[in-house]
């Protein structure tokens, strides 16, 4: 079974309270975290620092990308595949998501410390 410790979690998040609380989560379950709110300075990050993640938190929507799109971005950059985590309140993002009309992990607001860690678990567990 895969562990979360040791593991490199990029998150994507706009809102600077809410990345800064996932990353000090993360940080405190032994994760190294790339954290940011634009794309492309994460990607320069991970280059910069020869950084390869191994699970995206990724918003379900970022604009005009979806988490599908944006977990794709990084698997290019990375050249293989990575399992990506969305959290939304949002209900139509989750219907289609339980519609399987994306990919992905999408957990519902509120989330838990908890929910987040076996959501983790289980994209590591999936990932080849």
């Amino acid at each position: 079974m895969p562990a979360i410790t040791g593991n490199t979690v990029v998150v994507l998040e706009q809102n600077a309270i809410l990345r800064l609380g996932v990353e000090a989560l993360l940080e405190s379950w032994g994760c190294r975290v790339i954290a940011g709110d634009c794309v492309d300075d994460i990607i320069a990050i991970m280059r910069d620092k020869g950084l390869r993640p191994t699970l995206l938190l990724l918003p379900p929507t970022d604009g005009l990308d979806t988490g599908d799109r944006l977990g794709d971005r990084f698997e290019a950059e990375m050249g293989h595949p990575l399992p990506w985590i969305g959290i939304t309140a949002d209900p139509n993002l989750l219907q289609h998501w339980k519609a399987g009309a994306s990919g992905g992990i999408l957990l519902e607001m509120p989330c838990s410390p908890d929910m987040l860690r076996t959501a983790m678990l289980e994209a590591l567990r999936k990932t080849p």
